[in-house]
């Protein structure tokens, strides 16, 4: 290719922002694939136990009636971890509707919670007892979360190896707290971890592209400005601050219904 042909810097970061939200998005699928595994297995398990009772003719109706029940939870499950992925599909309409946010924030944990397990990182996740409404395109706010969850686990690094022989060792709490709260009006999403934090001038331009402190496995540093992107794209504010070893991203979007319950 001649050097005329060559893309622009702006072009290239363009370009890389969308390779960058399309990773996000297999992390996603890839975790949907391990959790729909799980309702599947409670579904043939009570399905195979019920045909037995028939064919034994030892079946209880209240003890039929409660894995029928069971049944009932687990397809609700794997339909809201579908339809979590369906609004990734090509076909699906990216304009903005309206949408509850806790909902979206819960199935983006759901689909992420593989990923959590296989580093050995713990997830607190406080969701808040007000229903609001919002105004955001279908996917926007799973990819909030997959990204800053995304940097968090690269940040943690790989589960340690823990000598259980060991006495006195000042080990790193891996738990990430996840907090939403209702306040003036918006929608507040907090993340919280331990994972060592940033320096006050990487906090600074920790939004643009390209700015990464995690240099050894190849990171773009594309996934903070994803999430900016999104956020303003909602009319929202992100910020970060640091914390005692580690770091706190809140965003903060304007809600288009009163909290209710």
């Amino acid at each position: 290719m001649a050097d005329d042909q060559l893309p622009d810097t702006e072009d290239l970061a363009a370009r890389l922002r969308v390779v960058a939200r399309m990773a996000g998005v297999g992390k996603l699928s890839a975790g949907a694939a391990h959790e729909m595994n799980q309702p599947l297995n409670v579904i043939r398990m009570a399905a195979y136990n019920l045909r037995r009772s028939i064919e034994k003719g030892t079946l209880d109706t209240e003890a039929a009636l409660t894995k029928l029940q069971r049944i009932d939870d687990q397809i609700d499950r794997a339909a809201r971890l579908v339809g979590g992925m369906k609004a990734f599909s090509p076909t699906s309409s990216q304009e903005p509707s309206t949408i509850n946010p806790s909902d979206a924030v819960a199935t983006a944990l759901e689909l992420l919670a593989k990923r959590f397990t296989a580093v050995d990182v713990t997830l607190d996740y406080s969701p808040t007892d007000q229903i609001v409404a919002l105004r955001s395109p279908p996917t926007a706010l799973q990819e909030i979360v997959a990204h800053v969850i995304d940097n968090t686990l690269e940040a943690f690094g790989p589960a340690p190896q823990v000598d259980p022989f060991a006495e006195g060792e000042n080990t790193v709490e891996r738990k990430i707290t996840i907090s939403e709260r209702i306040e003036d009006g918006h929608f507040v999403l907090c993340f919280e971890d331990g994972a060592g934090g940033m320096s006050a001038d990487m906090l600074e331009k920790a939004t643009d592209e390209f700015v990464t402190t995690d240099h050894a496995s190849g990171h773009a540093g594309l996934g903070l400005t994803i999430c900016r992107d999104l956020v303003l794209g909602m009319n929202g504010e992100l910020s970060l601050e640091g914390l005692k070893g580690g770091l706190r991203v809140s965003v903060r979007l304007p809600v288009t219904r009163a909290p209710t319950g």
